[in-house]
């Protein structure tokens, strides 16, 4: 039996019992005329939504799921997918004019529409008149899935689009029973619960270019001809970042440039590059920006979950690992992930990836955090939180770089200490966070701490070539020495960043911070300070090809070191001078120095200086003409490297061994090292160097007849050279290399093309020979229908060089 019966009376009147109810419609009344659809406008253009916007149809299609939630950040664009998403299943009528759309207001301050509010909206959308509305909740709810009841044995489906819904209560009653019509909802919670069965879409920040569209797009509504998004495309994109990408931010941003059109783009960029004052300007224009948005999602927090939001933000990171989450609030890591998943569930924080005890919040969700954490740190024990985690970091540095022996000779695994690749993956992990744990320390009013964390950090960065970020603890560790005015503390960390200005290949602020660092040391006796100062200015002097001043500025460093009895420091000077011997025709004298260097190295346990030692001596050993030992001498060097896991510097020695053998024409073990080098350069995304081994992969490829593939190699490698800027002798030289492949291929028409391009690239640097040599064979090739092939197999690695005839 069910819960509803209808019945015609006199005079054509309809009578419909519901649920205990009795709804009567007067002749000639029954349910009011609805509207076709109940949507508001679709947005323009969905910018950067396209997966989830097919995702999102796809559900709405017969098949999906009855209920379907957008879930995200406030202002991440939810309502803008759900409703263009519900526009096109209308266009394809997949529903005919039954789409409903109801403002849930969730997250209102005064409270949003309550579940009972919300059928009774929808049964007036659906014609019943409020005087024909049952008088209980009950009755409402039953009539209302009456009336989709009925849609559906008609065969009509049904669509409701619930916007802002802040929890379960507010749509449990607007889910229909039948499976064919739709419930699509958005939310800042993602809206699961035990006896509430819905698919979730969540909804992250937009990809970079759509932001900046998007942005783009927000001004030109305004000023169609507004010049700026295409003067100012990278000013954009930087602005888009300051928004965290962000739609709401975005429009809010879009909405300043629009009311000034005088501004440039590059000024808004530099206001919100201020990380303390960004909210307030993303808030200046609208009462409902993104502060206040944030606001309505913080203020429904449980006051322990609130805790945890704020004290989240203590760390420096991009996400916190679950160690460090836990040492921040005080909590056991199995008490804490409840209320972690909790601000999951409410867009505030995200684990990524999941399942990965890293938690991440977006850009502007930490600014307001931290902002929110300031205001409550008495309550929060903020600053006892900022000790607990830069205390612990000192130690865990301290144990990791300790195991992998970037500050002498390596410390053994034990009880609480890590292995070599642990301690790897530990600092490969954490690095971001560690960078700017020295930053945060220094700022944070403990610049101890801060140079202590960076001087332990930054060798590890600097021997395995993250140098950018060794610049960078470098900078950060200077600031804090000046805050103490300590001249030894000043002195010290002038010449870190010279070392690490000169590790970036940044020669005039390492000579510019040397100089300022050898006065330092020179003013205050400090002996060490200044020889290690004048080592340092020795390399750079080497770098720049200035052998005589590299000569003399080491022998003063290796006089100071030898009277102070320092042995690293006297290896370093000598693997340093050897080179300048080496680069001078000191070749002998060269690898008797070297030879000191890597004894040294290995003997005080620093194994990573004796693997750049061992190169360096297989360098020399070269060009002397001992090349088995010079290979014996690069294989050690590989050896260590791989030990210690420093996969970047392995690569450059596996590089250097290729060419090594490729000159001693063993091709197939040069072809097996070089695909080895490239595969950790394609890793970790260095163009350069990609672009080398695939020309050099191409060149013993077609020495051994391979052309297609070293077609293939020359074609990549020219466009990565082409990606680098400012390598034009390279890419000319894989040009080339690509016309004699092609040519091998039977394709003369297109080998002429590759290398007239080879030629062009040739002349804009000035290289006469090659242009010659490239021009010439072009020109027989469009000369002749079937030039000798045999007569252009020439030179090294099969290919013509400057000088040969064709």
């Amino acid at each position: 039996m069910t819960s509803e019966q209808h019945a015609r009376a006199s005079g054509n009147a309809r009578i419909t019992q519901i649920a205990g109810d009795q709804v009567n419609y007067a002749p000639g009344a029954g349910p009011v005329p609805r509207a076709g659809l109940g949507l508001p406008e679709a947005p323009p253009v969905l910018v950067g939504r396209d997966g989830p916007a097919e995702e999102l149809l796809s559900l709405l299609a017969d098949g999906g799921p009855t209920v379907a939630v957008v879930a995200g950040l406030a202002g991440v664009g939810k309502s803008a997918l759900a409703v263009a998403a519900a526009h096109r299943a209308a266009e394809l009528d997949w529903f005919g004019d039954r789409v409903f759309f109801l403002r849930l207001r969730g997250y209102a301050a005064g409270g949003g529409v309550s579940g009972p509010d919300a059928v009774r909206e929808m049964l007036g959308q659906l014609g019943i008149r409020e005087a024909d509305m049952p008088q209980s909740e009950d009755g409402r709810a039953a009539l209302y899935r009456g009336l989709l009841a009925e849609c559906a044995r008609a065969g009509q489906r049904v669509l409701i689009v619930a916007d802002d819904a802040g929890e379960v209560a507010q749509v449990r009653d607007l889910v229909p029973a039948n499976p064919g019509h739709r419930l699509l909802i958005t939310s800042r919670h993602r809206l699961v619960h035990r006896d509430f069965s819905v698919r979730v879409v969540a909804l992250d920040e937009l990809a970079p270019d759509p932001a900046a569209e998007l942005l783009a797009r927000a001004v030109l509504r305004t000023w169609p001809q507004d010049p700026r998004p295409a003067a100012e495309p990278e000013a954009f994109t930087e602005v888009a970042e300051q928004c965290g990408r962000l739609p709401l931010a975005l429009t809010v941003a879009g909405a300043l440039l629009a009311g000034d059109p005088g501004l440039p783009v590059t000024r808004l960029a530099a206001q919100l590059a201020d990380a303390r004052t960004r909210l307030a300007k993303l808030d200046s224009e609208l009462d409902d920006g993104v502060r206040a948005a944030f606001d309505l999602s913080y203020g429904r927090l449980p006051a322990d979950q609130a805790r945890v939001f704020r004290l989240l933000t203590v760390n420096p990171g991009p996400d916190c690992a679950m160690a460090y989450a836990a040492l921040l609030t005080g909590e056991e890591a199995a008490d804490l992930r409840p209320k972690l998943a909790a601000l999951v569930r409410a867009s505030l924080l995200a684990e990524e990836p999941v399942g990965s005890g890293r938690w991440r919040m977006h850009d502007l969700v930490r600014l307001y955090a931290r902002e929110r954490g300031e205001e409550c740190a008495a309550e929060d024990g903020r600053e006892e939180a900022v000790d607990a985690l830069l205390g612990s970091l000192v130690l865990d540095v301290g144990k990791a770089t300790g195991a992998v022996g970037v500050n002498g000779a390596p410390v053994a695994p034990g009880p609480g200490l890590p292995s070599v690749a642990q301690a790897l993956d530990w600092l490969d992990g954490e690095r971001a966070m560690l960078v700017a744990a020295v930053g945060f320390a220094g700022d944070a009013g403990r610049p101890a701490v801060a140079m202590e964390l960076g001087t332990t950090l930054i060798p590890y960065l600097q021997i395995y070539r993250y140098r950018q970020d060794a610049v960078l603890v470098a900078q950060r560790m200077l600031a804090a020495a000046e805050r103490t005015g300590h001249p030894e503390d000043i002195g010290a960390r002038l010449y870190d960043l010279a070392l690490a200005y000169a590790g970036a290949e940044q020669l005039d602020g390492a000579t510019a911070s040397l100089v300022r660092a050898l006065e330092v040391f020179r003013v205050n006796s400090l002996r060490m300070g200044e020889g290690k100062a004048l080592n340092t200015l020795g390399t750079v002097h080497m770098r720049r090809e200035q052998w005589a001043e590299a000569e003399r500025c080491l022998r003063e460093a290796l006089k100071i070191f030898r009277e102070l009895g320092i042995r690293h420091g006297k290896g370093t000077v000598l693997a340093s001078l050897a080179e300048v011997f080496e680069r001078t025709g000191r070749l002998e004298e060269a690898v008797s120095l070297h030879r000191q260097a890597v004894s040294i190295m290995g003997g005080l346990g620093d194994f990573h200086r004796e693997a750049a030692a061992l190169n360096s001596l297989a360098d020399a050993l070269w060009l002397t003409g001992r090349h088995e030992e010079s290979l014996a001498a690069r294989e050690q060097a590989l050896a260590t490297q791989r030990e210690f896991g420093n996969r970047r510097q392995a690569a450059g020695t596996l590089k250097r061994l290729a060419d090594a053998l490729r000159a001693l024409d063993r091709d197939q073990e040069a072809e097996a090292r070089y695909e080895e080098a490239l595969v950790v350069f394609e890793e970790t995304t260095e163009l350069y160097p990609q672009a080398q081994i695939l020309n050099d992969l191409a060149l013993v490829r077609g020495r051994g007849g391979r052309w297609e593939e070293a077609r293939e190699g020359h074609e990549r490698a020219g466009l990565l050279f082409a990606a680098c800027g400012d390598r034009a002798e390279e890419e000319a030289a894989a040009l080339v290399g690509l016309g004699f492949a092609l040519y091998a291929l039977d394709r003369p028409a297109e080998a002429a093309d590759a290398l007239e391009r080879g030629a062009d690239l040739y002349a804009a640097i000035g290289d006469t020979a090659q242009e010659t040599t490239a021009r010439g064979a072009a020109a027989e090739l469009r000369g002749q229908p079937d030039p000798p092939r045999r007569r252009w197999r020439r030179g090294g690695g099969g290919y013509p060089q400057a000088g040969d005839e064709p």
